[in-house]
This record gives C-alpha cells, structure tokens and sequence, in this order.
C-alpha cells in the first residue's frame, strides 16, 4: 500500500455503517461523503452505502484517489515538479477539504510552488482547517518538512 493511501486510511480511521462527520454530514468508509459516492464507486459495495466492507472501501478509495489525482494536478500543474512527499501532502489535504478549498490557501501554495516548505508548513499551522483538526494538519504538513530533508 502506498504512503499516501496508508496515510488517508489512518487520518480518516474506517466506519461499515454511516455516521455524522464533524460537519454533520452522512459519512462512510474511510471518510466517504455519502452524497459524493458516485455509482462506478457505489458498484464496488453492491450498490449500497452500508454495510461498507473494509476490502470495498479500500476498492472505493483507490478509484477516488485515481480520480482526486488527475483533478489535483489539472489544478495545481506545477505539483508534478515537487518531490513525492510534497504531492501527497497536497492530495491529502483536497482529499479532507476538497480542491476548492484548498486552492483558497494562497500563501500556503505558494510557499509550496516556490519550494519553501517549512514556510508553508508554519503558515499551513494557522490556518482554519489546523484550528478545527490540530494534530491531522500537523501531520500532514510535516510531509513537506520530509520532503525538505530529500
């Protein structure tokens, strides 16, 4: 399993039956909004939200991945240049918040563009998104602390 996947799977924790996220919203899997599943996903579950199977989640998440992937790099083109650990910290953070979220953090990208990554690590750190889930934007920031080290 890759770093990235591996990563998700931690950060997200897994639920067979749906539940509230911290916005209220109907959640399963490994962090899945119910309302995003789209059918190609849905058919690795039979169809149906829940009881999600661990090993369909998994399916699930790799399908989402594939597809966050090609998004995230439509959007951010200047990503495929970072280091590895800098492009799973990115994806990682449009996978919790979404890409137009992400794309609202304009200092943090640009610090990361231009390869300042403790930069963009302390000022990831006072952000909304690091107020509302400290210790998941700790570490996932930190991936661009790692990559520093490359």
């Amino acid at each position: 399993m890759d770093e990235l996947k591996q990563s998700i799977i931690e950060n997200e924790g897994f639920s067979a039956k749906v539940y509230k996220d911290t916005l209220n919203n109907d959640t399963v899997g490994f962090g899945f909004l119910c309302s995003a599943l789209t059918p190609d996903e849905l058919a690795l579950n039979n169809y149906q939200l829940e009881p999600m199977e661990r090993e369909s989640a998994e399916r699930i998440l790799d399908l989402k991945l594939k597809k966050l992937k090609a998004e995230v790099f439509k959007t951010f083109a200047w990503l495929r240049n970072q280091p590895d650990p800098v492009k799973d910290c990115v994806i990682e953070m449009c996978y919790q918040m979404g890409i137009n979220s992400v794309k609202k953090f304009y200092t943090t990208m640009g610090f990361i563009k231009t390869y300042q990554y403790e930069k963009a690590y302390e000022y990831g750190l006072k952000s909304l998104w690091a107020k509302q889930t400290p210790k998941r934007a700790k570490r996932v920031l930190a991936k661009l602390l790692s990559a520093e080290q490359e």
